[in-house]
């Protein structure tokens, strides 16, 4: 635990000076760890690419943390950082091992996994990409998925997908480690794998080389993934008045910048893409955008139903948290709504 913290720590003071421009000049610095630097983290790249934190009075320091969302917490609850931007089921878990968080922002409001399969895979079970559901997860049978790490989410939300397909989860898909999600498309291009689950850009990547369609987009498919908290914003309690005005402030930032990503796409991606994703595919990143843009436009909001779609499906795909949660009576405990509305007021 002290090495996490350790290089958590190193972390963000790298990131304070590497990543936050003309701190002498800002009222106020708000330091939030990043589990992972992938671009569902929307409202935090379109609120930086914007600049929306500038009208709060805030610089954000925002760094991808090595270890992921353990890494994130640790460094909360170390007080390196304000706020980490993980995965509710990280939160979940050490929540029920008593560590004090309280999740107060939804950065994303809905699963934004995508199934992408080979134009072999599709061909050898006469499936297309505007087959009933049903029959296209029933054509997932002895396929091989290629995973960037075993037992992660990429093969949960896999098997998960085969069992809605009415298919053994165990028995009738096959996962691969492959590496990173350029390896994954390589494998994919190279016919070692049969599908992949990644969020966008991935998907639009693999269509725009001819090597992959996206079958599935789980958030848009199934009404249990279009309404939960799939990536959350987390601060720790007791939670000051000066934090509680910080975290209103960032979340009102976040606002602004969720509502240019829905309301000006094309600006929010250019911007997005220029200063954070200098080497990708601008058209990716657009698309990527609006397809998430419905997960942003509640602005961080979440209610007792999407919390427990959550709740559900963790259960459903064998989460254990070492603890049951409950939605409704875990509000304003695990969970509020306290800042997001205070934010809108503003």
């Amino acid at each position: 635990m002290r090495t996490i913290l350790r290089v958590a720590k190193i972390a963000v003071i790298g990131a304070a000076l590497a990543l936050s421009p003309s701190l002498a000049n800002a009222q106020q610095t708000v330091r939030i760890g990043l589990g992972a630097p992938t671009l569902s983290f929307l409202p935090i790249w379109s609120a930086r690419a914007l600049d929306t934190f500038k009208s709060q009075g805030l610089t954000a320091t925002v760094v991808a943390l090595p270890g992921g969302d353990a890494s994130a917490l640790a460094a909360l609850d170390a007080g390196d950082i304000e706020l980490a931007a993980v995965g509710p089921d990280a939160m979940l878990r050490a929540a029920a091992k008593g560590r004090p968080f309280e999740i107060v922002y939804s950065l994303m409001s809905k699963v934004t996994l995508q199934l992408v399969v080979s134009p072999a895979l599709l061909e050898r079970t006469d499936v297309k990409a505007t087959d009933p559901l049903a029959k296209k997860l029933a054509a997932m049978k002895g396929a091989l998925v290629g995973a960037t790490a075993l037992a992660g989410a990429q093969e949960i939300a896999a098997r998960w997908l085969a069992a809605k397909g009415g298919l053994d989860p165990k028995n009738d898909l096959r996962v691969a480690q492959v590496g990173n999600p350029t390896a994954v498309q390589a494998a994919l291009e190279a016919k070692r794998i049969d599908a992949f689950v990644l969020s966008p850009p991935e998907g639009y990547l693999a269509e725009k080389a001819g090597t992959g369609v996206v079958l599935v987009s789980l958030g848009d498919d199934f009404p249990l993934l279009a309404n939960q908290p799939y990536l959350v914003l987390v601060a720790k309690k007791p939670i000051s008045q000066a934090t509680a005005d910080l975290i209103t402030k960032t979340a009102k930032a976040l606002q602004e910048g969720s509502a240019a990503a829905v309301n000006k796409p094309d600006e929010a991606a250019s911007a997005i893409q220029k200063q954070f994703f200098a080497k990708a595919d601008p058209q990716a990143i657009a698309a990527a955008l609006k397809t998430m843009s419905s997960g942003v436009a509640d602005g961080g909001k979440i209610d007792v139903q999407s919390m427990q779609n959550a709740l559900t499906f963790a259960k459903e795909v064998g989460t254990n948290f070492g603890k049951e949660f409950d939605a409704k009576s875990s509000e304003n405990d695990l969970w509020t709504n306290q800042f997001v509305d205070a934010a809108k007021a503003k």
